[in-house]
């Protein structure tokens, strides 16, 4: 499917870049070898998908990591000085347990964390640990995503292998004034996956079309003579899009819930608009039969944005390597920190960002104010 789709960018003269992927081709020392049999959305059989459990889990338990699953932290401890003394956490059998640090770092990305900092007041944090400023939940991005399927004739396989980006595409990535709307997208060649996959692209056809064998019909037509160009685009940091802590929904050890709101402005629908159109060019250019818009809610996943990091502590929760303004045994190492989003997944950054910080702290290390 990268070939055909790559021959359409060609005819248009549309940029491609074939996408990188940590897939072992070969036995490693924590995975087996892919056996490409493509559920890697559901999660891999063979154990060979590259989670945290088994790229990075390893290494740190061999170098005196301890590693709690299924724990929720309830709140952040500060001393009278206001610094970070720990952390409450409850187990999964209830238990309320607490665990005494001289740093803490945060790493729950755009909802997890702001929904940790609020739950974490107390008297010289009357709105929220580390969030003097106000931001704290504030700017959330989610890289909203919609998609173009393409048709083809000829058969594809595109149920083949890894499910995963084949080819991306920055063609329109970049801000363009001419376009009536601010930000751009990157764009994504995705596998169409098996039957139930399929019918994911379909939302919108009564249920008699879903069934028996109209199903059968449907499954000869798209099944392995499809795929998709995915469309992320730009979310710009807004504040009526934010993390509240929910006044009455709870978790079922009582914590208060995260209460989101999100909003897609008219910018980032004339930029999905926009976006389309021109994903159903590049399908038609590639000899696509057919396309179909799925529309995914027009949400995406990328938790992004609630704790800005920035040098000024007025506009910003922490600073650039991730150290909260207020407390300063207080650290973010993940998505929340992001001032805008960009239009690229933020994975690799997110890790980069995370090394360079804990670089930064470790650096620090001898003169940090602790408890």
């Amino acid at each position: 499917i990268g070939r055909t789709a790559a021959l359409g960018m060609n005819k248009l003269g549309w940029h491609w870049w074939p996408a990188h992927h940590d897939i072992p081709s070969q036995e490693t020392e924590n995975r087996p070898q892919c056996q490409r049999r493509g559920v890697c959305m559901w999660g891999c059989p063979e154990g060979a998908k590259g989670s945290a459990d088994l790229t990075l889990w390893p290494t740190a338990l061999k170098h005196g990591a301890k590693i709690i699953t299924g724990a929720r932290v309830r709140e952040i401890a500060t001393d009278d000085h206001g610094l970070a003394t720990g952390a409450h956490w409850i187990d999964r059998d209830g238990v309320e347990h607490f665990q005494r640090a001289s740093t803490v770092i945060v790493a729950g990305n755009g909802v997890g964390t702001p929904r940790l900092l609020l739950l974490s007041k107390s008297a010289r944090h009357p709105d929220g640990l580390g969030n003097s400023s106000g931001l704290v939940g504030k700017r959330l991005m989610l890289h909203p995503y919609m998609s173009v399927l393409g048709i083809y004739e000829d058969p594809l396989d595109s149920w083949v292998g890894p499910w995963g980006t084949q080819l991306l595409s920055l063609q329109f990535a970049d801000h363009d004034e001419s376009r009536g709307f601010a930000g751009g997208a990157q764009w994504d060649v995705m596998p169409l996956g098996g039957p139930l996959f399929t019918l994911d692209r379909y939302p919108d056809l009564p249920f008699e079309s879903r069934w028996g064998s109209s199903v059968h019909e449907l499954m000869r037509r798209t099944l392995g003579h499809a795929f998709d160009w995915g469309i992320g685009i730009e979310d710009l940091p807004n504040e009526v899009n934010r993390v509240e802590l929910d006044d009455a929904l709870t978790d079922s050890n009582g914590i208060p819930a995260p209460r989101i709101t999100f909003r897609i402005d008219d910018d980032q629908r004339r930029n999905l608009e926009f976006q389309l159109a021109r994903a159903k060019e590049a399908h038609e250019a590639a000899g696509a039969i057919d396309t179909v818009v799925t529309d995914w809610s027009q949400w995406g996943w990328h938790l992004l944005g609630t704790c800005r990091m920035g040098d000024d502590p007025a506009t910003s929760v922490v600073n650039r390597y991730g150290q909260s303004h207020d407390v300063p045994n207080l650290f973010v190492f993940d998505g929340s920190i992001f001032p805008t989003s960009g239009p690229q997944p933020p994975t690799a950054t997110i890790s980069a960002l995370a090394a360079r910080n804990a670089a930064a702290l470790i650096r620090q290390a001898a003169t940090l104010r602790t408890p």
